[in-house]
């Protein structure tokens, strides 16, 4: 067990907790993992506002219902925080899920998983300046070899049928990156309140910032027909990928540290990857293979100890 564990394991009221948090954390960025081909693939039947906006609805319609059986803004603290959950709709919906769609819509699937190798370092400056945690120096190595590691994915992208303009899909994904670094952040902070409640509150809010945006979408384009796949894509995302795993997120920051939970964002990658390779068919080109395992090497220094060696 490693010290990180062990220190959580001390914490915790219990190690059952912790490995049930861990296990949960895992299956987390397992379904996040798959996002990236699915989302791609959906994206070629419905435009990338329409889908995010139908993403989220489908979240909230499934979280909502349960949020008011379980008391409703009741369950949230008081004052109501209104601000952290504009925020939040605003970042980890609004923000990341354009960017995200976009990206995959610009460059492919397996680029914008190793892009998203970053998300460690990301949560850890934004974890930095939002709860002024300890920057250490081999946390500042992680993030040095994170952004080098993604830089040269981005400069190894080469335009295909399936990364059309992988530089502007590079620069999509990177602004989801942030957005979502700043998500966990205020959602680290909120992370005592009932998470079905906040995570309903945050689809609906981040559904109506969506709204307009994917109006004109519509309004510019011919109505979209999905096919079955399509729905079923969609309907995935937004049940388990959005509704589901958003609320198990929310939970496992009550019970872990930032830094721990953001070790565990290896598998996103390393998931979306392979699922591209698989699914998609989507070639590894040789600078992409060595800037995403120099990245994931900043992920794994970047999410450990702040305490550890700090400057």
């Amino acid at each position: 067990m490693s010290r990180d564990h062990r220190r959580v394991a001390e914490r915790s009221p219990g190690s059952h907790c912790v490995a049930k948090s861990l296990f949960g954390l895992i299956l987390v960025m397992i379904v996040w993992g798959s996002t990236y081909v699915v989302t791609k693939a959906v994206v070629r039947e419905i435009p990338p506002l329409t889908l995010a906006v139908l993403r989220y609805l489908i979240a909230a319609g499934v979280l909502v219902p349960i949020a008011i059986a379980r008391g409703g803004l009741l369950r949230l603290p008081r004052p109501v925080p209104y601000r952290p959950l504009l925020w939040m709709g605003l970042t980890g919906i609004a923000i990341l899920t354009v960017g995200f769609n976009y990206g995959l819509i610009y460059g492919s699937a397996l680029q914008g998983a190793l892009i998203y190798a970053l998300g460690p370092a990301a949560v850890a400056l934004a974890a930095v300046l939002g709860l002024q945690e300890a920057l250490s120096k081999r946390r500042i190595a992680g993030i040095v070899l994170s952004v080098a590691g993604a830089a040269l994915v981005v400069a190894s992208g080469e335009g295909d049928r399936a990364a059309p303009r992988p530089w502007l899909g590079a620069i999509c994904m990177l602004a989801g990156v942030a957005a979502w670094a700043r998500y966990t952040v205020i959602a680290k902070r909120l992370a005592g309140a009932d998470q079905v409640v906040v995570i309903a509150w945050v689809s609906i809010i981040g559904t109506a910032m969506l709204l307009p945006f994917a109006a004109v979408e519509l309004l510019r384009r011919p109505l979209p027909q999905p096919t079955l796949h399509g729905w079923l894509g969609t309907l995935y995302l937004g049940a388990i990928a959005s509704a589901l795993a958003y609320v198990v997120y929310s939970r496992v920051l009550r019970e872990l540290d930032a830094s721990l939970v953001g070790a565990y964002f290896t598998l996103d990658p390393i998931v979306g990857v392979a699922t591209a390779v698989v699914f998609l068919g989507e070639v590894l080109h040789p600078g992409q293979a060595a800037g995403g395992i120099i990245a994931l090497l900043g992920m794994w220094l970047a999410a450990s100890n702040p305490k550890e060696n700090s400057s």
